[in-house]
């Protein structure tokens, strides 16, 4: 068999170069990825000696390629290459391959394709022709890719590598198309044992470990069936590429329904009172909602508990005598599963948030009512578009006197009755570098630092940690070398989405739009229905100016895709700030005839932010650091919000948004403390790419978009702070 092998590759070895031939010019494509590491560099040149005996006077392109396209032009005179030979010896493998951008780069009728068909993405192949040759001496090549290449483009292909023993085994006895699948399962967001998975159309059951892990072999196109009698649920899923490691969140024993929103319309006023917001004196007609006060003097002496003071004292405004005031409502119960529950604010800081839908009540009983200034209510617009979904059932503020006093004063210190939210000066973070980024720190220049990368990058392959240290060294001094760097991951796991995303979220980081829309193509065919990739791709438009796309894009998925049918709520508010800022700044330029009237009122904001994140399975915390030294933590956990996680995952997004008003004047300090994963033996690290807008919806507007990544090392860090 091994002798058969050899005489096909001898003879079609012959056949390609032992025929006449008569170009003088000619294209050379030389894969440098990192996947070609263990190219037959040797043999390669043996085949390009071959081209130039034949030829001896040739014009040669050189395309270099991996996540960027680099052009050469050579003169070959008397088969003299050893100019072109120099540069192919001397440049090293690094980075992914993508092959956009191949076909348009092509000058020649002739080309010779030198790569082992791997890239970042599935079913990308070469962009062959006629007479055309690919020419592979990589033992782990994509064969398919190849085979596909060379047929659909009616070239020729020379798989050196197929004469190697173990590919020659694999071509004959490896099933074509089998592969095994693995994954999780979790319901109610904890990894389950013993949960039955199969293949649909067969009877071999598979089950769960202790894990919540499994195992099951399957093709691409198949279905698995994963159900628990115990838990009273079932879940159907498609297997495809990239379904190699699946993770499937279920509910036990619920029969999920659509949520119902009710909506309100803004109340206008005419009266030019001033109101107390709980965070100063506004003028009622700007204000643009309903809000009611009560003061100090409404508040009798012998009341020992605040709720006391709210019972029947604002419309709207329900809570029993036998319960926390933060178990008020503030508005009808307009949701099926959600929190019913509104939000207490004190001196501008939320406290903990009681949750009717998980039975928590939370404690405000520290809040002394002989020191409450002011008590006001929020409802509506005013108190979602502040606190988000937070405030979806009202919010109360209240003012201390102590806070009034400092405002009187003119101090900063916040002297509330909160108790456990004071900022500890003496945790204060502390960014601890690496030892990789302090090595290469120590590098003369980029250039030297980055073969002091390519040094330890062989003793680091399965360090995640090395190539996002790489990268976060590199982003602001050498772009194309962060990109082939962060690019790095996704080549070593070519069929993991969890890198996709990884690369994709990095990718817009470094603001290479090109490779960033590449990779969302890939994340949206993994997973159609997804709501990120829809955002993103709107987004990716609007960076590259092209502004009637990006509100097509954005319009579309606010009325729930194309068919009307895609669930939009979790990310509603993030869509209409986006639509409407597209409005306000280019409108001119814009076609919004088929607009909706709510786009053409433009949100004002001091300083907006946004964050998305790699791994929606990640529980972190946000902590807002106000100017009076105060924090509040937003957390995303399971423990917080059990279905928020589960949601995510589902829905196929992972972003949420915060706003700071001109309330608080001073330096604010957004962190980030991670907490692990829901799966605590997955211990990757987490990318945020967080995006952040000054004078939001202003005519000053602008924007710095912010990468980090923290892990179990690292876990805390500051993500931003600014003045406000």
């Amino acid at each position: 068999m091994r002798k058969n092998f050899s005489i096909i590759a001898f003879l079609t070895f012959i056949l390609v170069f032992s025929q006449e031939n008569t170009d003088t010019k000619i294209t050379i494509c030389w894969d440098t990825s990192f996947s070609m590491l263990e190219r037959d560099i040797e043999k390669e040149f043996e085949i390009l000696d071959k081209i130039f005996h034949r030829s001896p006077e040739l014009s040669v392109q050189l395309i270099l390629f991996n996540t960027t396209i680099e052009e050469r032009f050579f003169e070959i005179s008397d088969g003299n290459w050893n100019e072109l030979k120099e540069v192919l010896t001397h440049y090293r493998a690094d980075g992914g391959t993508i092959y956009n951008g191949l076909s348009e780069t092509i000058k020649n009728d002739q080309v010779y394709f030198f790569s082992d068909g791997n890239g970042l993405l599935p079913n990308v192949i070469l962009p062959v022709k006629k007479g055309n040759v690919i020419i592979n001496t990589v033992p782990t090549r994509n064969v398919e890719v190849l085979k596909k290449s060379a047929l659909i483009g009616n070239g020729r292909l020379m798989d050196f590598a197929a004469m190697l023993p173990k590919n020659r085994e694999s071509t004959v006895n490896d099933p074509p198309l089998e592969k095994t699948i693995k994954g999780k399962v979790y319901i109610d967001n904890v990894p389950q044992t013993d949960i039955e998975i199969r293949v649909t159309g067969s009877q071999e059951i598979y089950k769960t470990d202790a894990t919540g892990a499994f195992t099951i072999p399957s093709i691409p196109d198949d279905s698995i069936l994963i159900s628990s009698r115990s838990f009273k649920t079932m879940k159907k899923i498609p297997i495809g590429y990239f379904s190699d490691n699946l993770e499937v969140f279920l509910n036990s024993n619920i029969t999920a329904l659509e949520e119902v929103i009710v909506s309100e319309n803004r109340v206008e006023s005419t009266s030019k009172d001033m109101v107390e917001t709980g965070t100063g004196l506004k003028n009622k007609e700007g204000i643009g909602y309903a809000v009611q006060s009560i003061g100090s003097e409404e508040i009798a002496p012998i009341q020992t508990d605040l709720n006391q003071s709210v019972q029947g004292r604002f419309s709207n405004v329900n809570l029993s005598r036998d319960q926390d005031l933060t178990q008020f409502k503030g508005r009808s119960n307009n949701t099926l599963l959600g929190n019913t529950y509104g939000l207490v604010v004190v001196d501008g800081i939320p406290i903990q948030q009681s949750d009717s839908s998980s039975g928590y009540a939370a404690d405000a009983s520290f809040i002394d009512p002989n020191n409450v200034a002011e008590i006001t209510v929020l409802k509506g617009l005013a108190a979602t578009n502040r606190y988000g979904s937070l405030g979806n059932a009202g919010v109360i503020l209240i003012t201390t006197k102590n806070a009034l006093k400092s405002k009187g004063a003119g101090g900063s210190v916040n002297s509330a009755l909160v108790q456990n939210n004071i900022y500890d000066a003496k945790s204060k973070i502390v960014h601890r570098e690496s030892a990789i980024i302090k090595t290469l720190k120590n590098a003369q220049n980029v250039e030297t630092a980055y073969h002091k990368y390519l040094e330890l990058r062989n003793f680091n392959l399965d360090n995640e940690s090395f190539f996002l240290d790489s990268f976060e060294f590199f982003k602001d001094k050498d772009a194309n070398v962060a990109t082939r760097i962060i690019s790095n991951l996704l080549e070593l796991n070519p069929k993991d989405l969890h890198y996709l995303k990884l690369v994709e979220l990095s990718s817009r980081g470094l603001n290479e739009l090109e490779l960033a829309n590449y990779l969302n193509k890939a994340i949206y065919t993994a997973d159609p229905t997804a709501l990120q990739p829809f955002f993103t791709e709107a987004q990716i438009y609007f960076e590259k100016g092209e502004y009637q796309k990006a509100l097509d894009a954005w319009a579309t998925l606010a009325k729930g895709g194309a068919y009307g049918t895609m669930q939009v709520d979790a990310i509603k508010k993030s869509l209409n700030r986006e639509i409407k800022n597209l409005v306000f700044q280019k409108r001119t330029l814009l076609n919004v005839t088929k607009l909706d009237d709510i786009y053409f009122n433009n949100e004002k904001v001091n300083v907006r932010l946004r964050l998305e994140w790699s791994n929606p399975k990640a529980e972190f915390q946000i902590q807002f650091v106000n100017p009076q030294n105060r924090y509040f933590n937003w957390e995303h956990t399971s423990m917080e919000d059990t279905n928020r996680i589960a949601n995510e995952v589902n829905l196929g997004f992972a972003m949420e948004e915060f706003e700071v008003y001109d309330d608080l004047k001073g330096l604010w300090q957004i962190n980030i403390n991670y907490l692990g994963n829901l799966d605590k033996a997955n211990t990757d690290p987490l990318v945020l790419l967080c995006t952040v807008y000054t004078d939001f919806g202003y005519p000053s507007q602008s924007r710095e978009v912010i990468w980090l990544y923290v892990d179990q090392q690292n876990s805390r860090k500051e993500i931003v702070s600014f003045k406000n």
